[in-house]
């Protein structure tokens, strides 16, 4: 009988001790496990600082740069880059409209009564500005800001209209929608003049842009 009750009792201390090993095993693969969740946490947190870093680096470039070229003022540089990000345009591209509209000229007014940076007529910017809740008056159209928030919507229109192509999109913009209907139909194509100046304009513009921030 005490024999078998050592027994038991053996048989109890080996069951307990195998359950404390592997309680403690458990307890340093979740250690492990914890410590390299907060590892790739922390990880991830850096690379995103970095990434935030970099982009308020280069936006904050491309303002800069905005303004050098265009000598507006630097709120107006920085509504360019911001709106332009806000409704996915490429912002050489609105540069390239603007220079090859106005020459970055606010006050520009053209023969037929175009105004401002983008060269807006009346026709097109007042649907444009009372769709934007927007209180038109033609005179507005001198102010950069008014100016630039019309222009810029107007692409953005026009890139959702003709899906992103950037010729149609460019020369809708120069000639109206149905201008754009009737070049197409004599050129069976919707590259023009307008459009591949635009282009060349925000080509150069944006190889300027990498040259002027490397130097930053």
């Amino acid at each position: 009988m005490k024999h078998e009750k050592y027994l038991t009792i053996l048989l109890v201390m080996c069951l307990l001790s195998y359950f404390m090993m592997v309680n403690l095993s458990m307890t340093a693969v979740a250690e492990d496990l914890s410590n390299y969740q907060l590892k790739s946490d922390v990880v991830r947190r850096d690379a995103l600082i970095y990434d935030l870093r970099n982009s308020f680096l280069e936006e904050k470039e491309l303002i800069e740069y905005t303004q050098r070229l265009t000598n507006l003022d630097y709120s107006d540089c920085e509504f360019i880059v911001n709106e332009s990000k806000t409704k996915n345009i490429d912002p050489f591209i609105v540069l390239g409209v603007i220079k090859r509209e106005s020459d970055f000229n606010p006050n520009a007014k053209g023969a037929a009564g175009e105004r401002g940076l983008g060269q807006l007529m009346d026709n097109t910017a007042r649907p444009v500005a009372e769709n934007l809740g927007y209180v038109y008056d033609p005179d507005k159209l001198f102010d950069a800001r008014y100016n630039l928030k019309l222009t810029i919507t107007q692409i953005s229109y026009l890139m959702n209209i003709y899906e992103n192509d950037i010729h149609k999109v460019l020369t809708a913009y120069n000639r109206g929608q149905q201008g754009l209907n009737e070049y197409i139909e004599s050129n069976n194509s919707a590259v023009s003049d307008y459009s591949a100046k635009v282009l060349r304009f925000a080509q150069e513009y944006k190889e300027d842009f990498h040259k002027f921030s490397q130097k930053s």
